[in-house]
């Protein structure tokens, strides 16, 4: 049966050493939701299926369970599945699981549906267990270039503020025209998790920061979320120095994985290939690193009426903002 998890080490001690460890199955990334004031649950089915499931609002005090790269599947078992539908169906309108692995039988029966992945489908992942020499020898001869451009430029690299990095993401909204998060959001990031789980790089010239990174570290894996540069010194390179120096940090201290987060499949025919990350998708393309997609997530349907009601409005919304 899934019973409640409340001690930290037993969570990440089998959440965090699984291979490619999830960072939003972590304990950490469970209290910086409780800090945006949402409840989050941990459920253990024997220990071989784990669950962090974040409690979502919606109007009307009606809400959601979001599972987001989950469940933590450590071994083969029966059962779980429909069990969780039913420990979660507490008064909740649906259950979204964003997978990394298909999805089990049971979430393919009634009372559910699949939807466009909440978190970026798919990604570009480095393997760190290489040598330097065989992680550059994989990049595209231009980023080799640019990472020895920026080097011989005098970019710096090194520990980064939240304040550098506010502003230059201002800059890249306006530029790029993307929507990021609020800066309240990265500012509870920054002060809810602990210092060794998430770290902010920046890259330095003249004196200038031109480039920031967020990188969250837990298990084998180093994630890039989140980033963004200035548009004035972009001839010196300063966003590929950083990456690799942020690889070269991760190898030091034994990670095995470096997650850029989010790029296009390689098919263009692909579901989720977006035409917006075309240029952000080659950038990362050029580091190397396998290209893997996950499954859609899917919605587990306990209120069907009312479900019907939140997408059709939901839909309405996302039309009006793209007129």
């Amino acid at each position: 049966m899934w019973q409640e998890v409340r001690d930290q080490n037993k969570w990440n001690g089998l959440v965090g050493s699984q291979a490619g460890a999830r960072f939003l199955q972590s304990w950490e990334w469970g209290e910086f939701q409780k800090s945006l004031d949402r409840l989050v649950v941990r459920l253990s089915w024997n220990g071989v299926a784990l669950v962090q499931a974040i409690r979502m609002p919606l109007p009307l005090s009606k809400y959601y369970w979001y599972i987001p790269h989950g469940p933590v599947i450590v071994k083969s078992a029966a059962g779980w599945p429909d069990a969780l539908k039913e420990k979660l169906n507490d008064g909740a309108l649906f259950v979204r699981v964003d997978p990394t692995t298909p999805s089990p039988p049971p979430y393919k029966g009634g009372g559910g549906r699949e939807v466009s992945a909440t978190q970026p489908q798919c990604t570009a992942i480095l393997d760190l267990s290489q040598s330097e020499d065989a992680l550059l020898g994989q990049m595209r001869q231009k980023t080799r270039y640019n990472i020895r451009l920026a080097e011989k430029k005098g970019v710096e690299v090194g520990k980064g503020s939240i304040e550098n990095f506010l502003r230059l993401n201002h800059e890249a909204k306006m530029r790029d025209r993307f929507s990021p998060h609020t800066d309240e959001y990265y500012q509870a990031m920054v002060t809810s998790l602990p210092s060794d789980f998430i770290r902010i790089w920046q890259a330095t010239y003249q004196n200038e920061v031109i480039a920031s990174n967020i990188v969250v570290t837990y298990g084998d894996t180093a994630t890039y979320t989140h980033g963004a540069s200035q548009s004035k010194h972009r001839e010196v390179m300063g966003p590929h120095v950083l990456h690799w120096r942020i690889m070269q940090d991760a190898k030091k201290q034994g990670i095995k994985r470096y997650d850029l987060w989010g790029a296009n499949p390689e098919e263009q025919d692909h579901p989720a290939y977006k035409k917006s990350w075309e240029g952000i998708s080659r950038f990362k393309a050029g580091f190397g690193g396998k290209r893997t997609c996950y499954p859609n997530s899917f919605d587990v349907i306990f209120e069907p009426w009312l479900y019907t009601m939140y997408t059709f409005v939901r839909n309405i919304r996302r039309s009006s903002r793209s007129i």
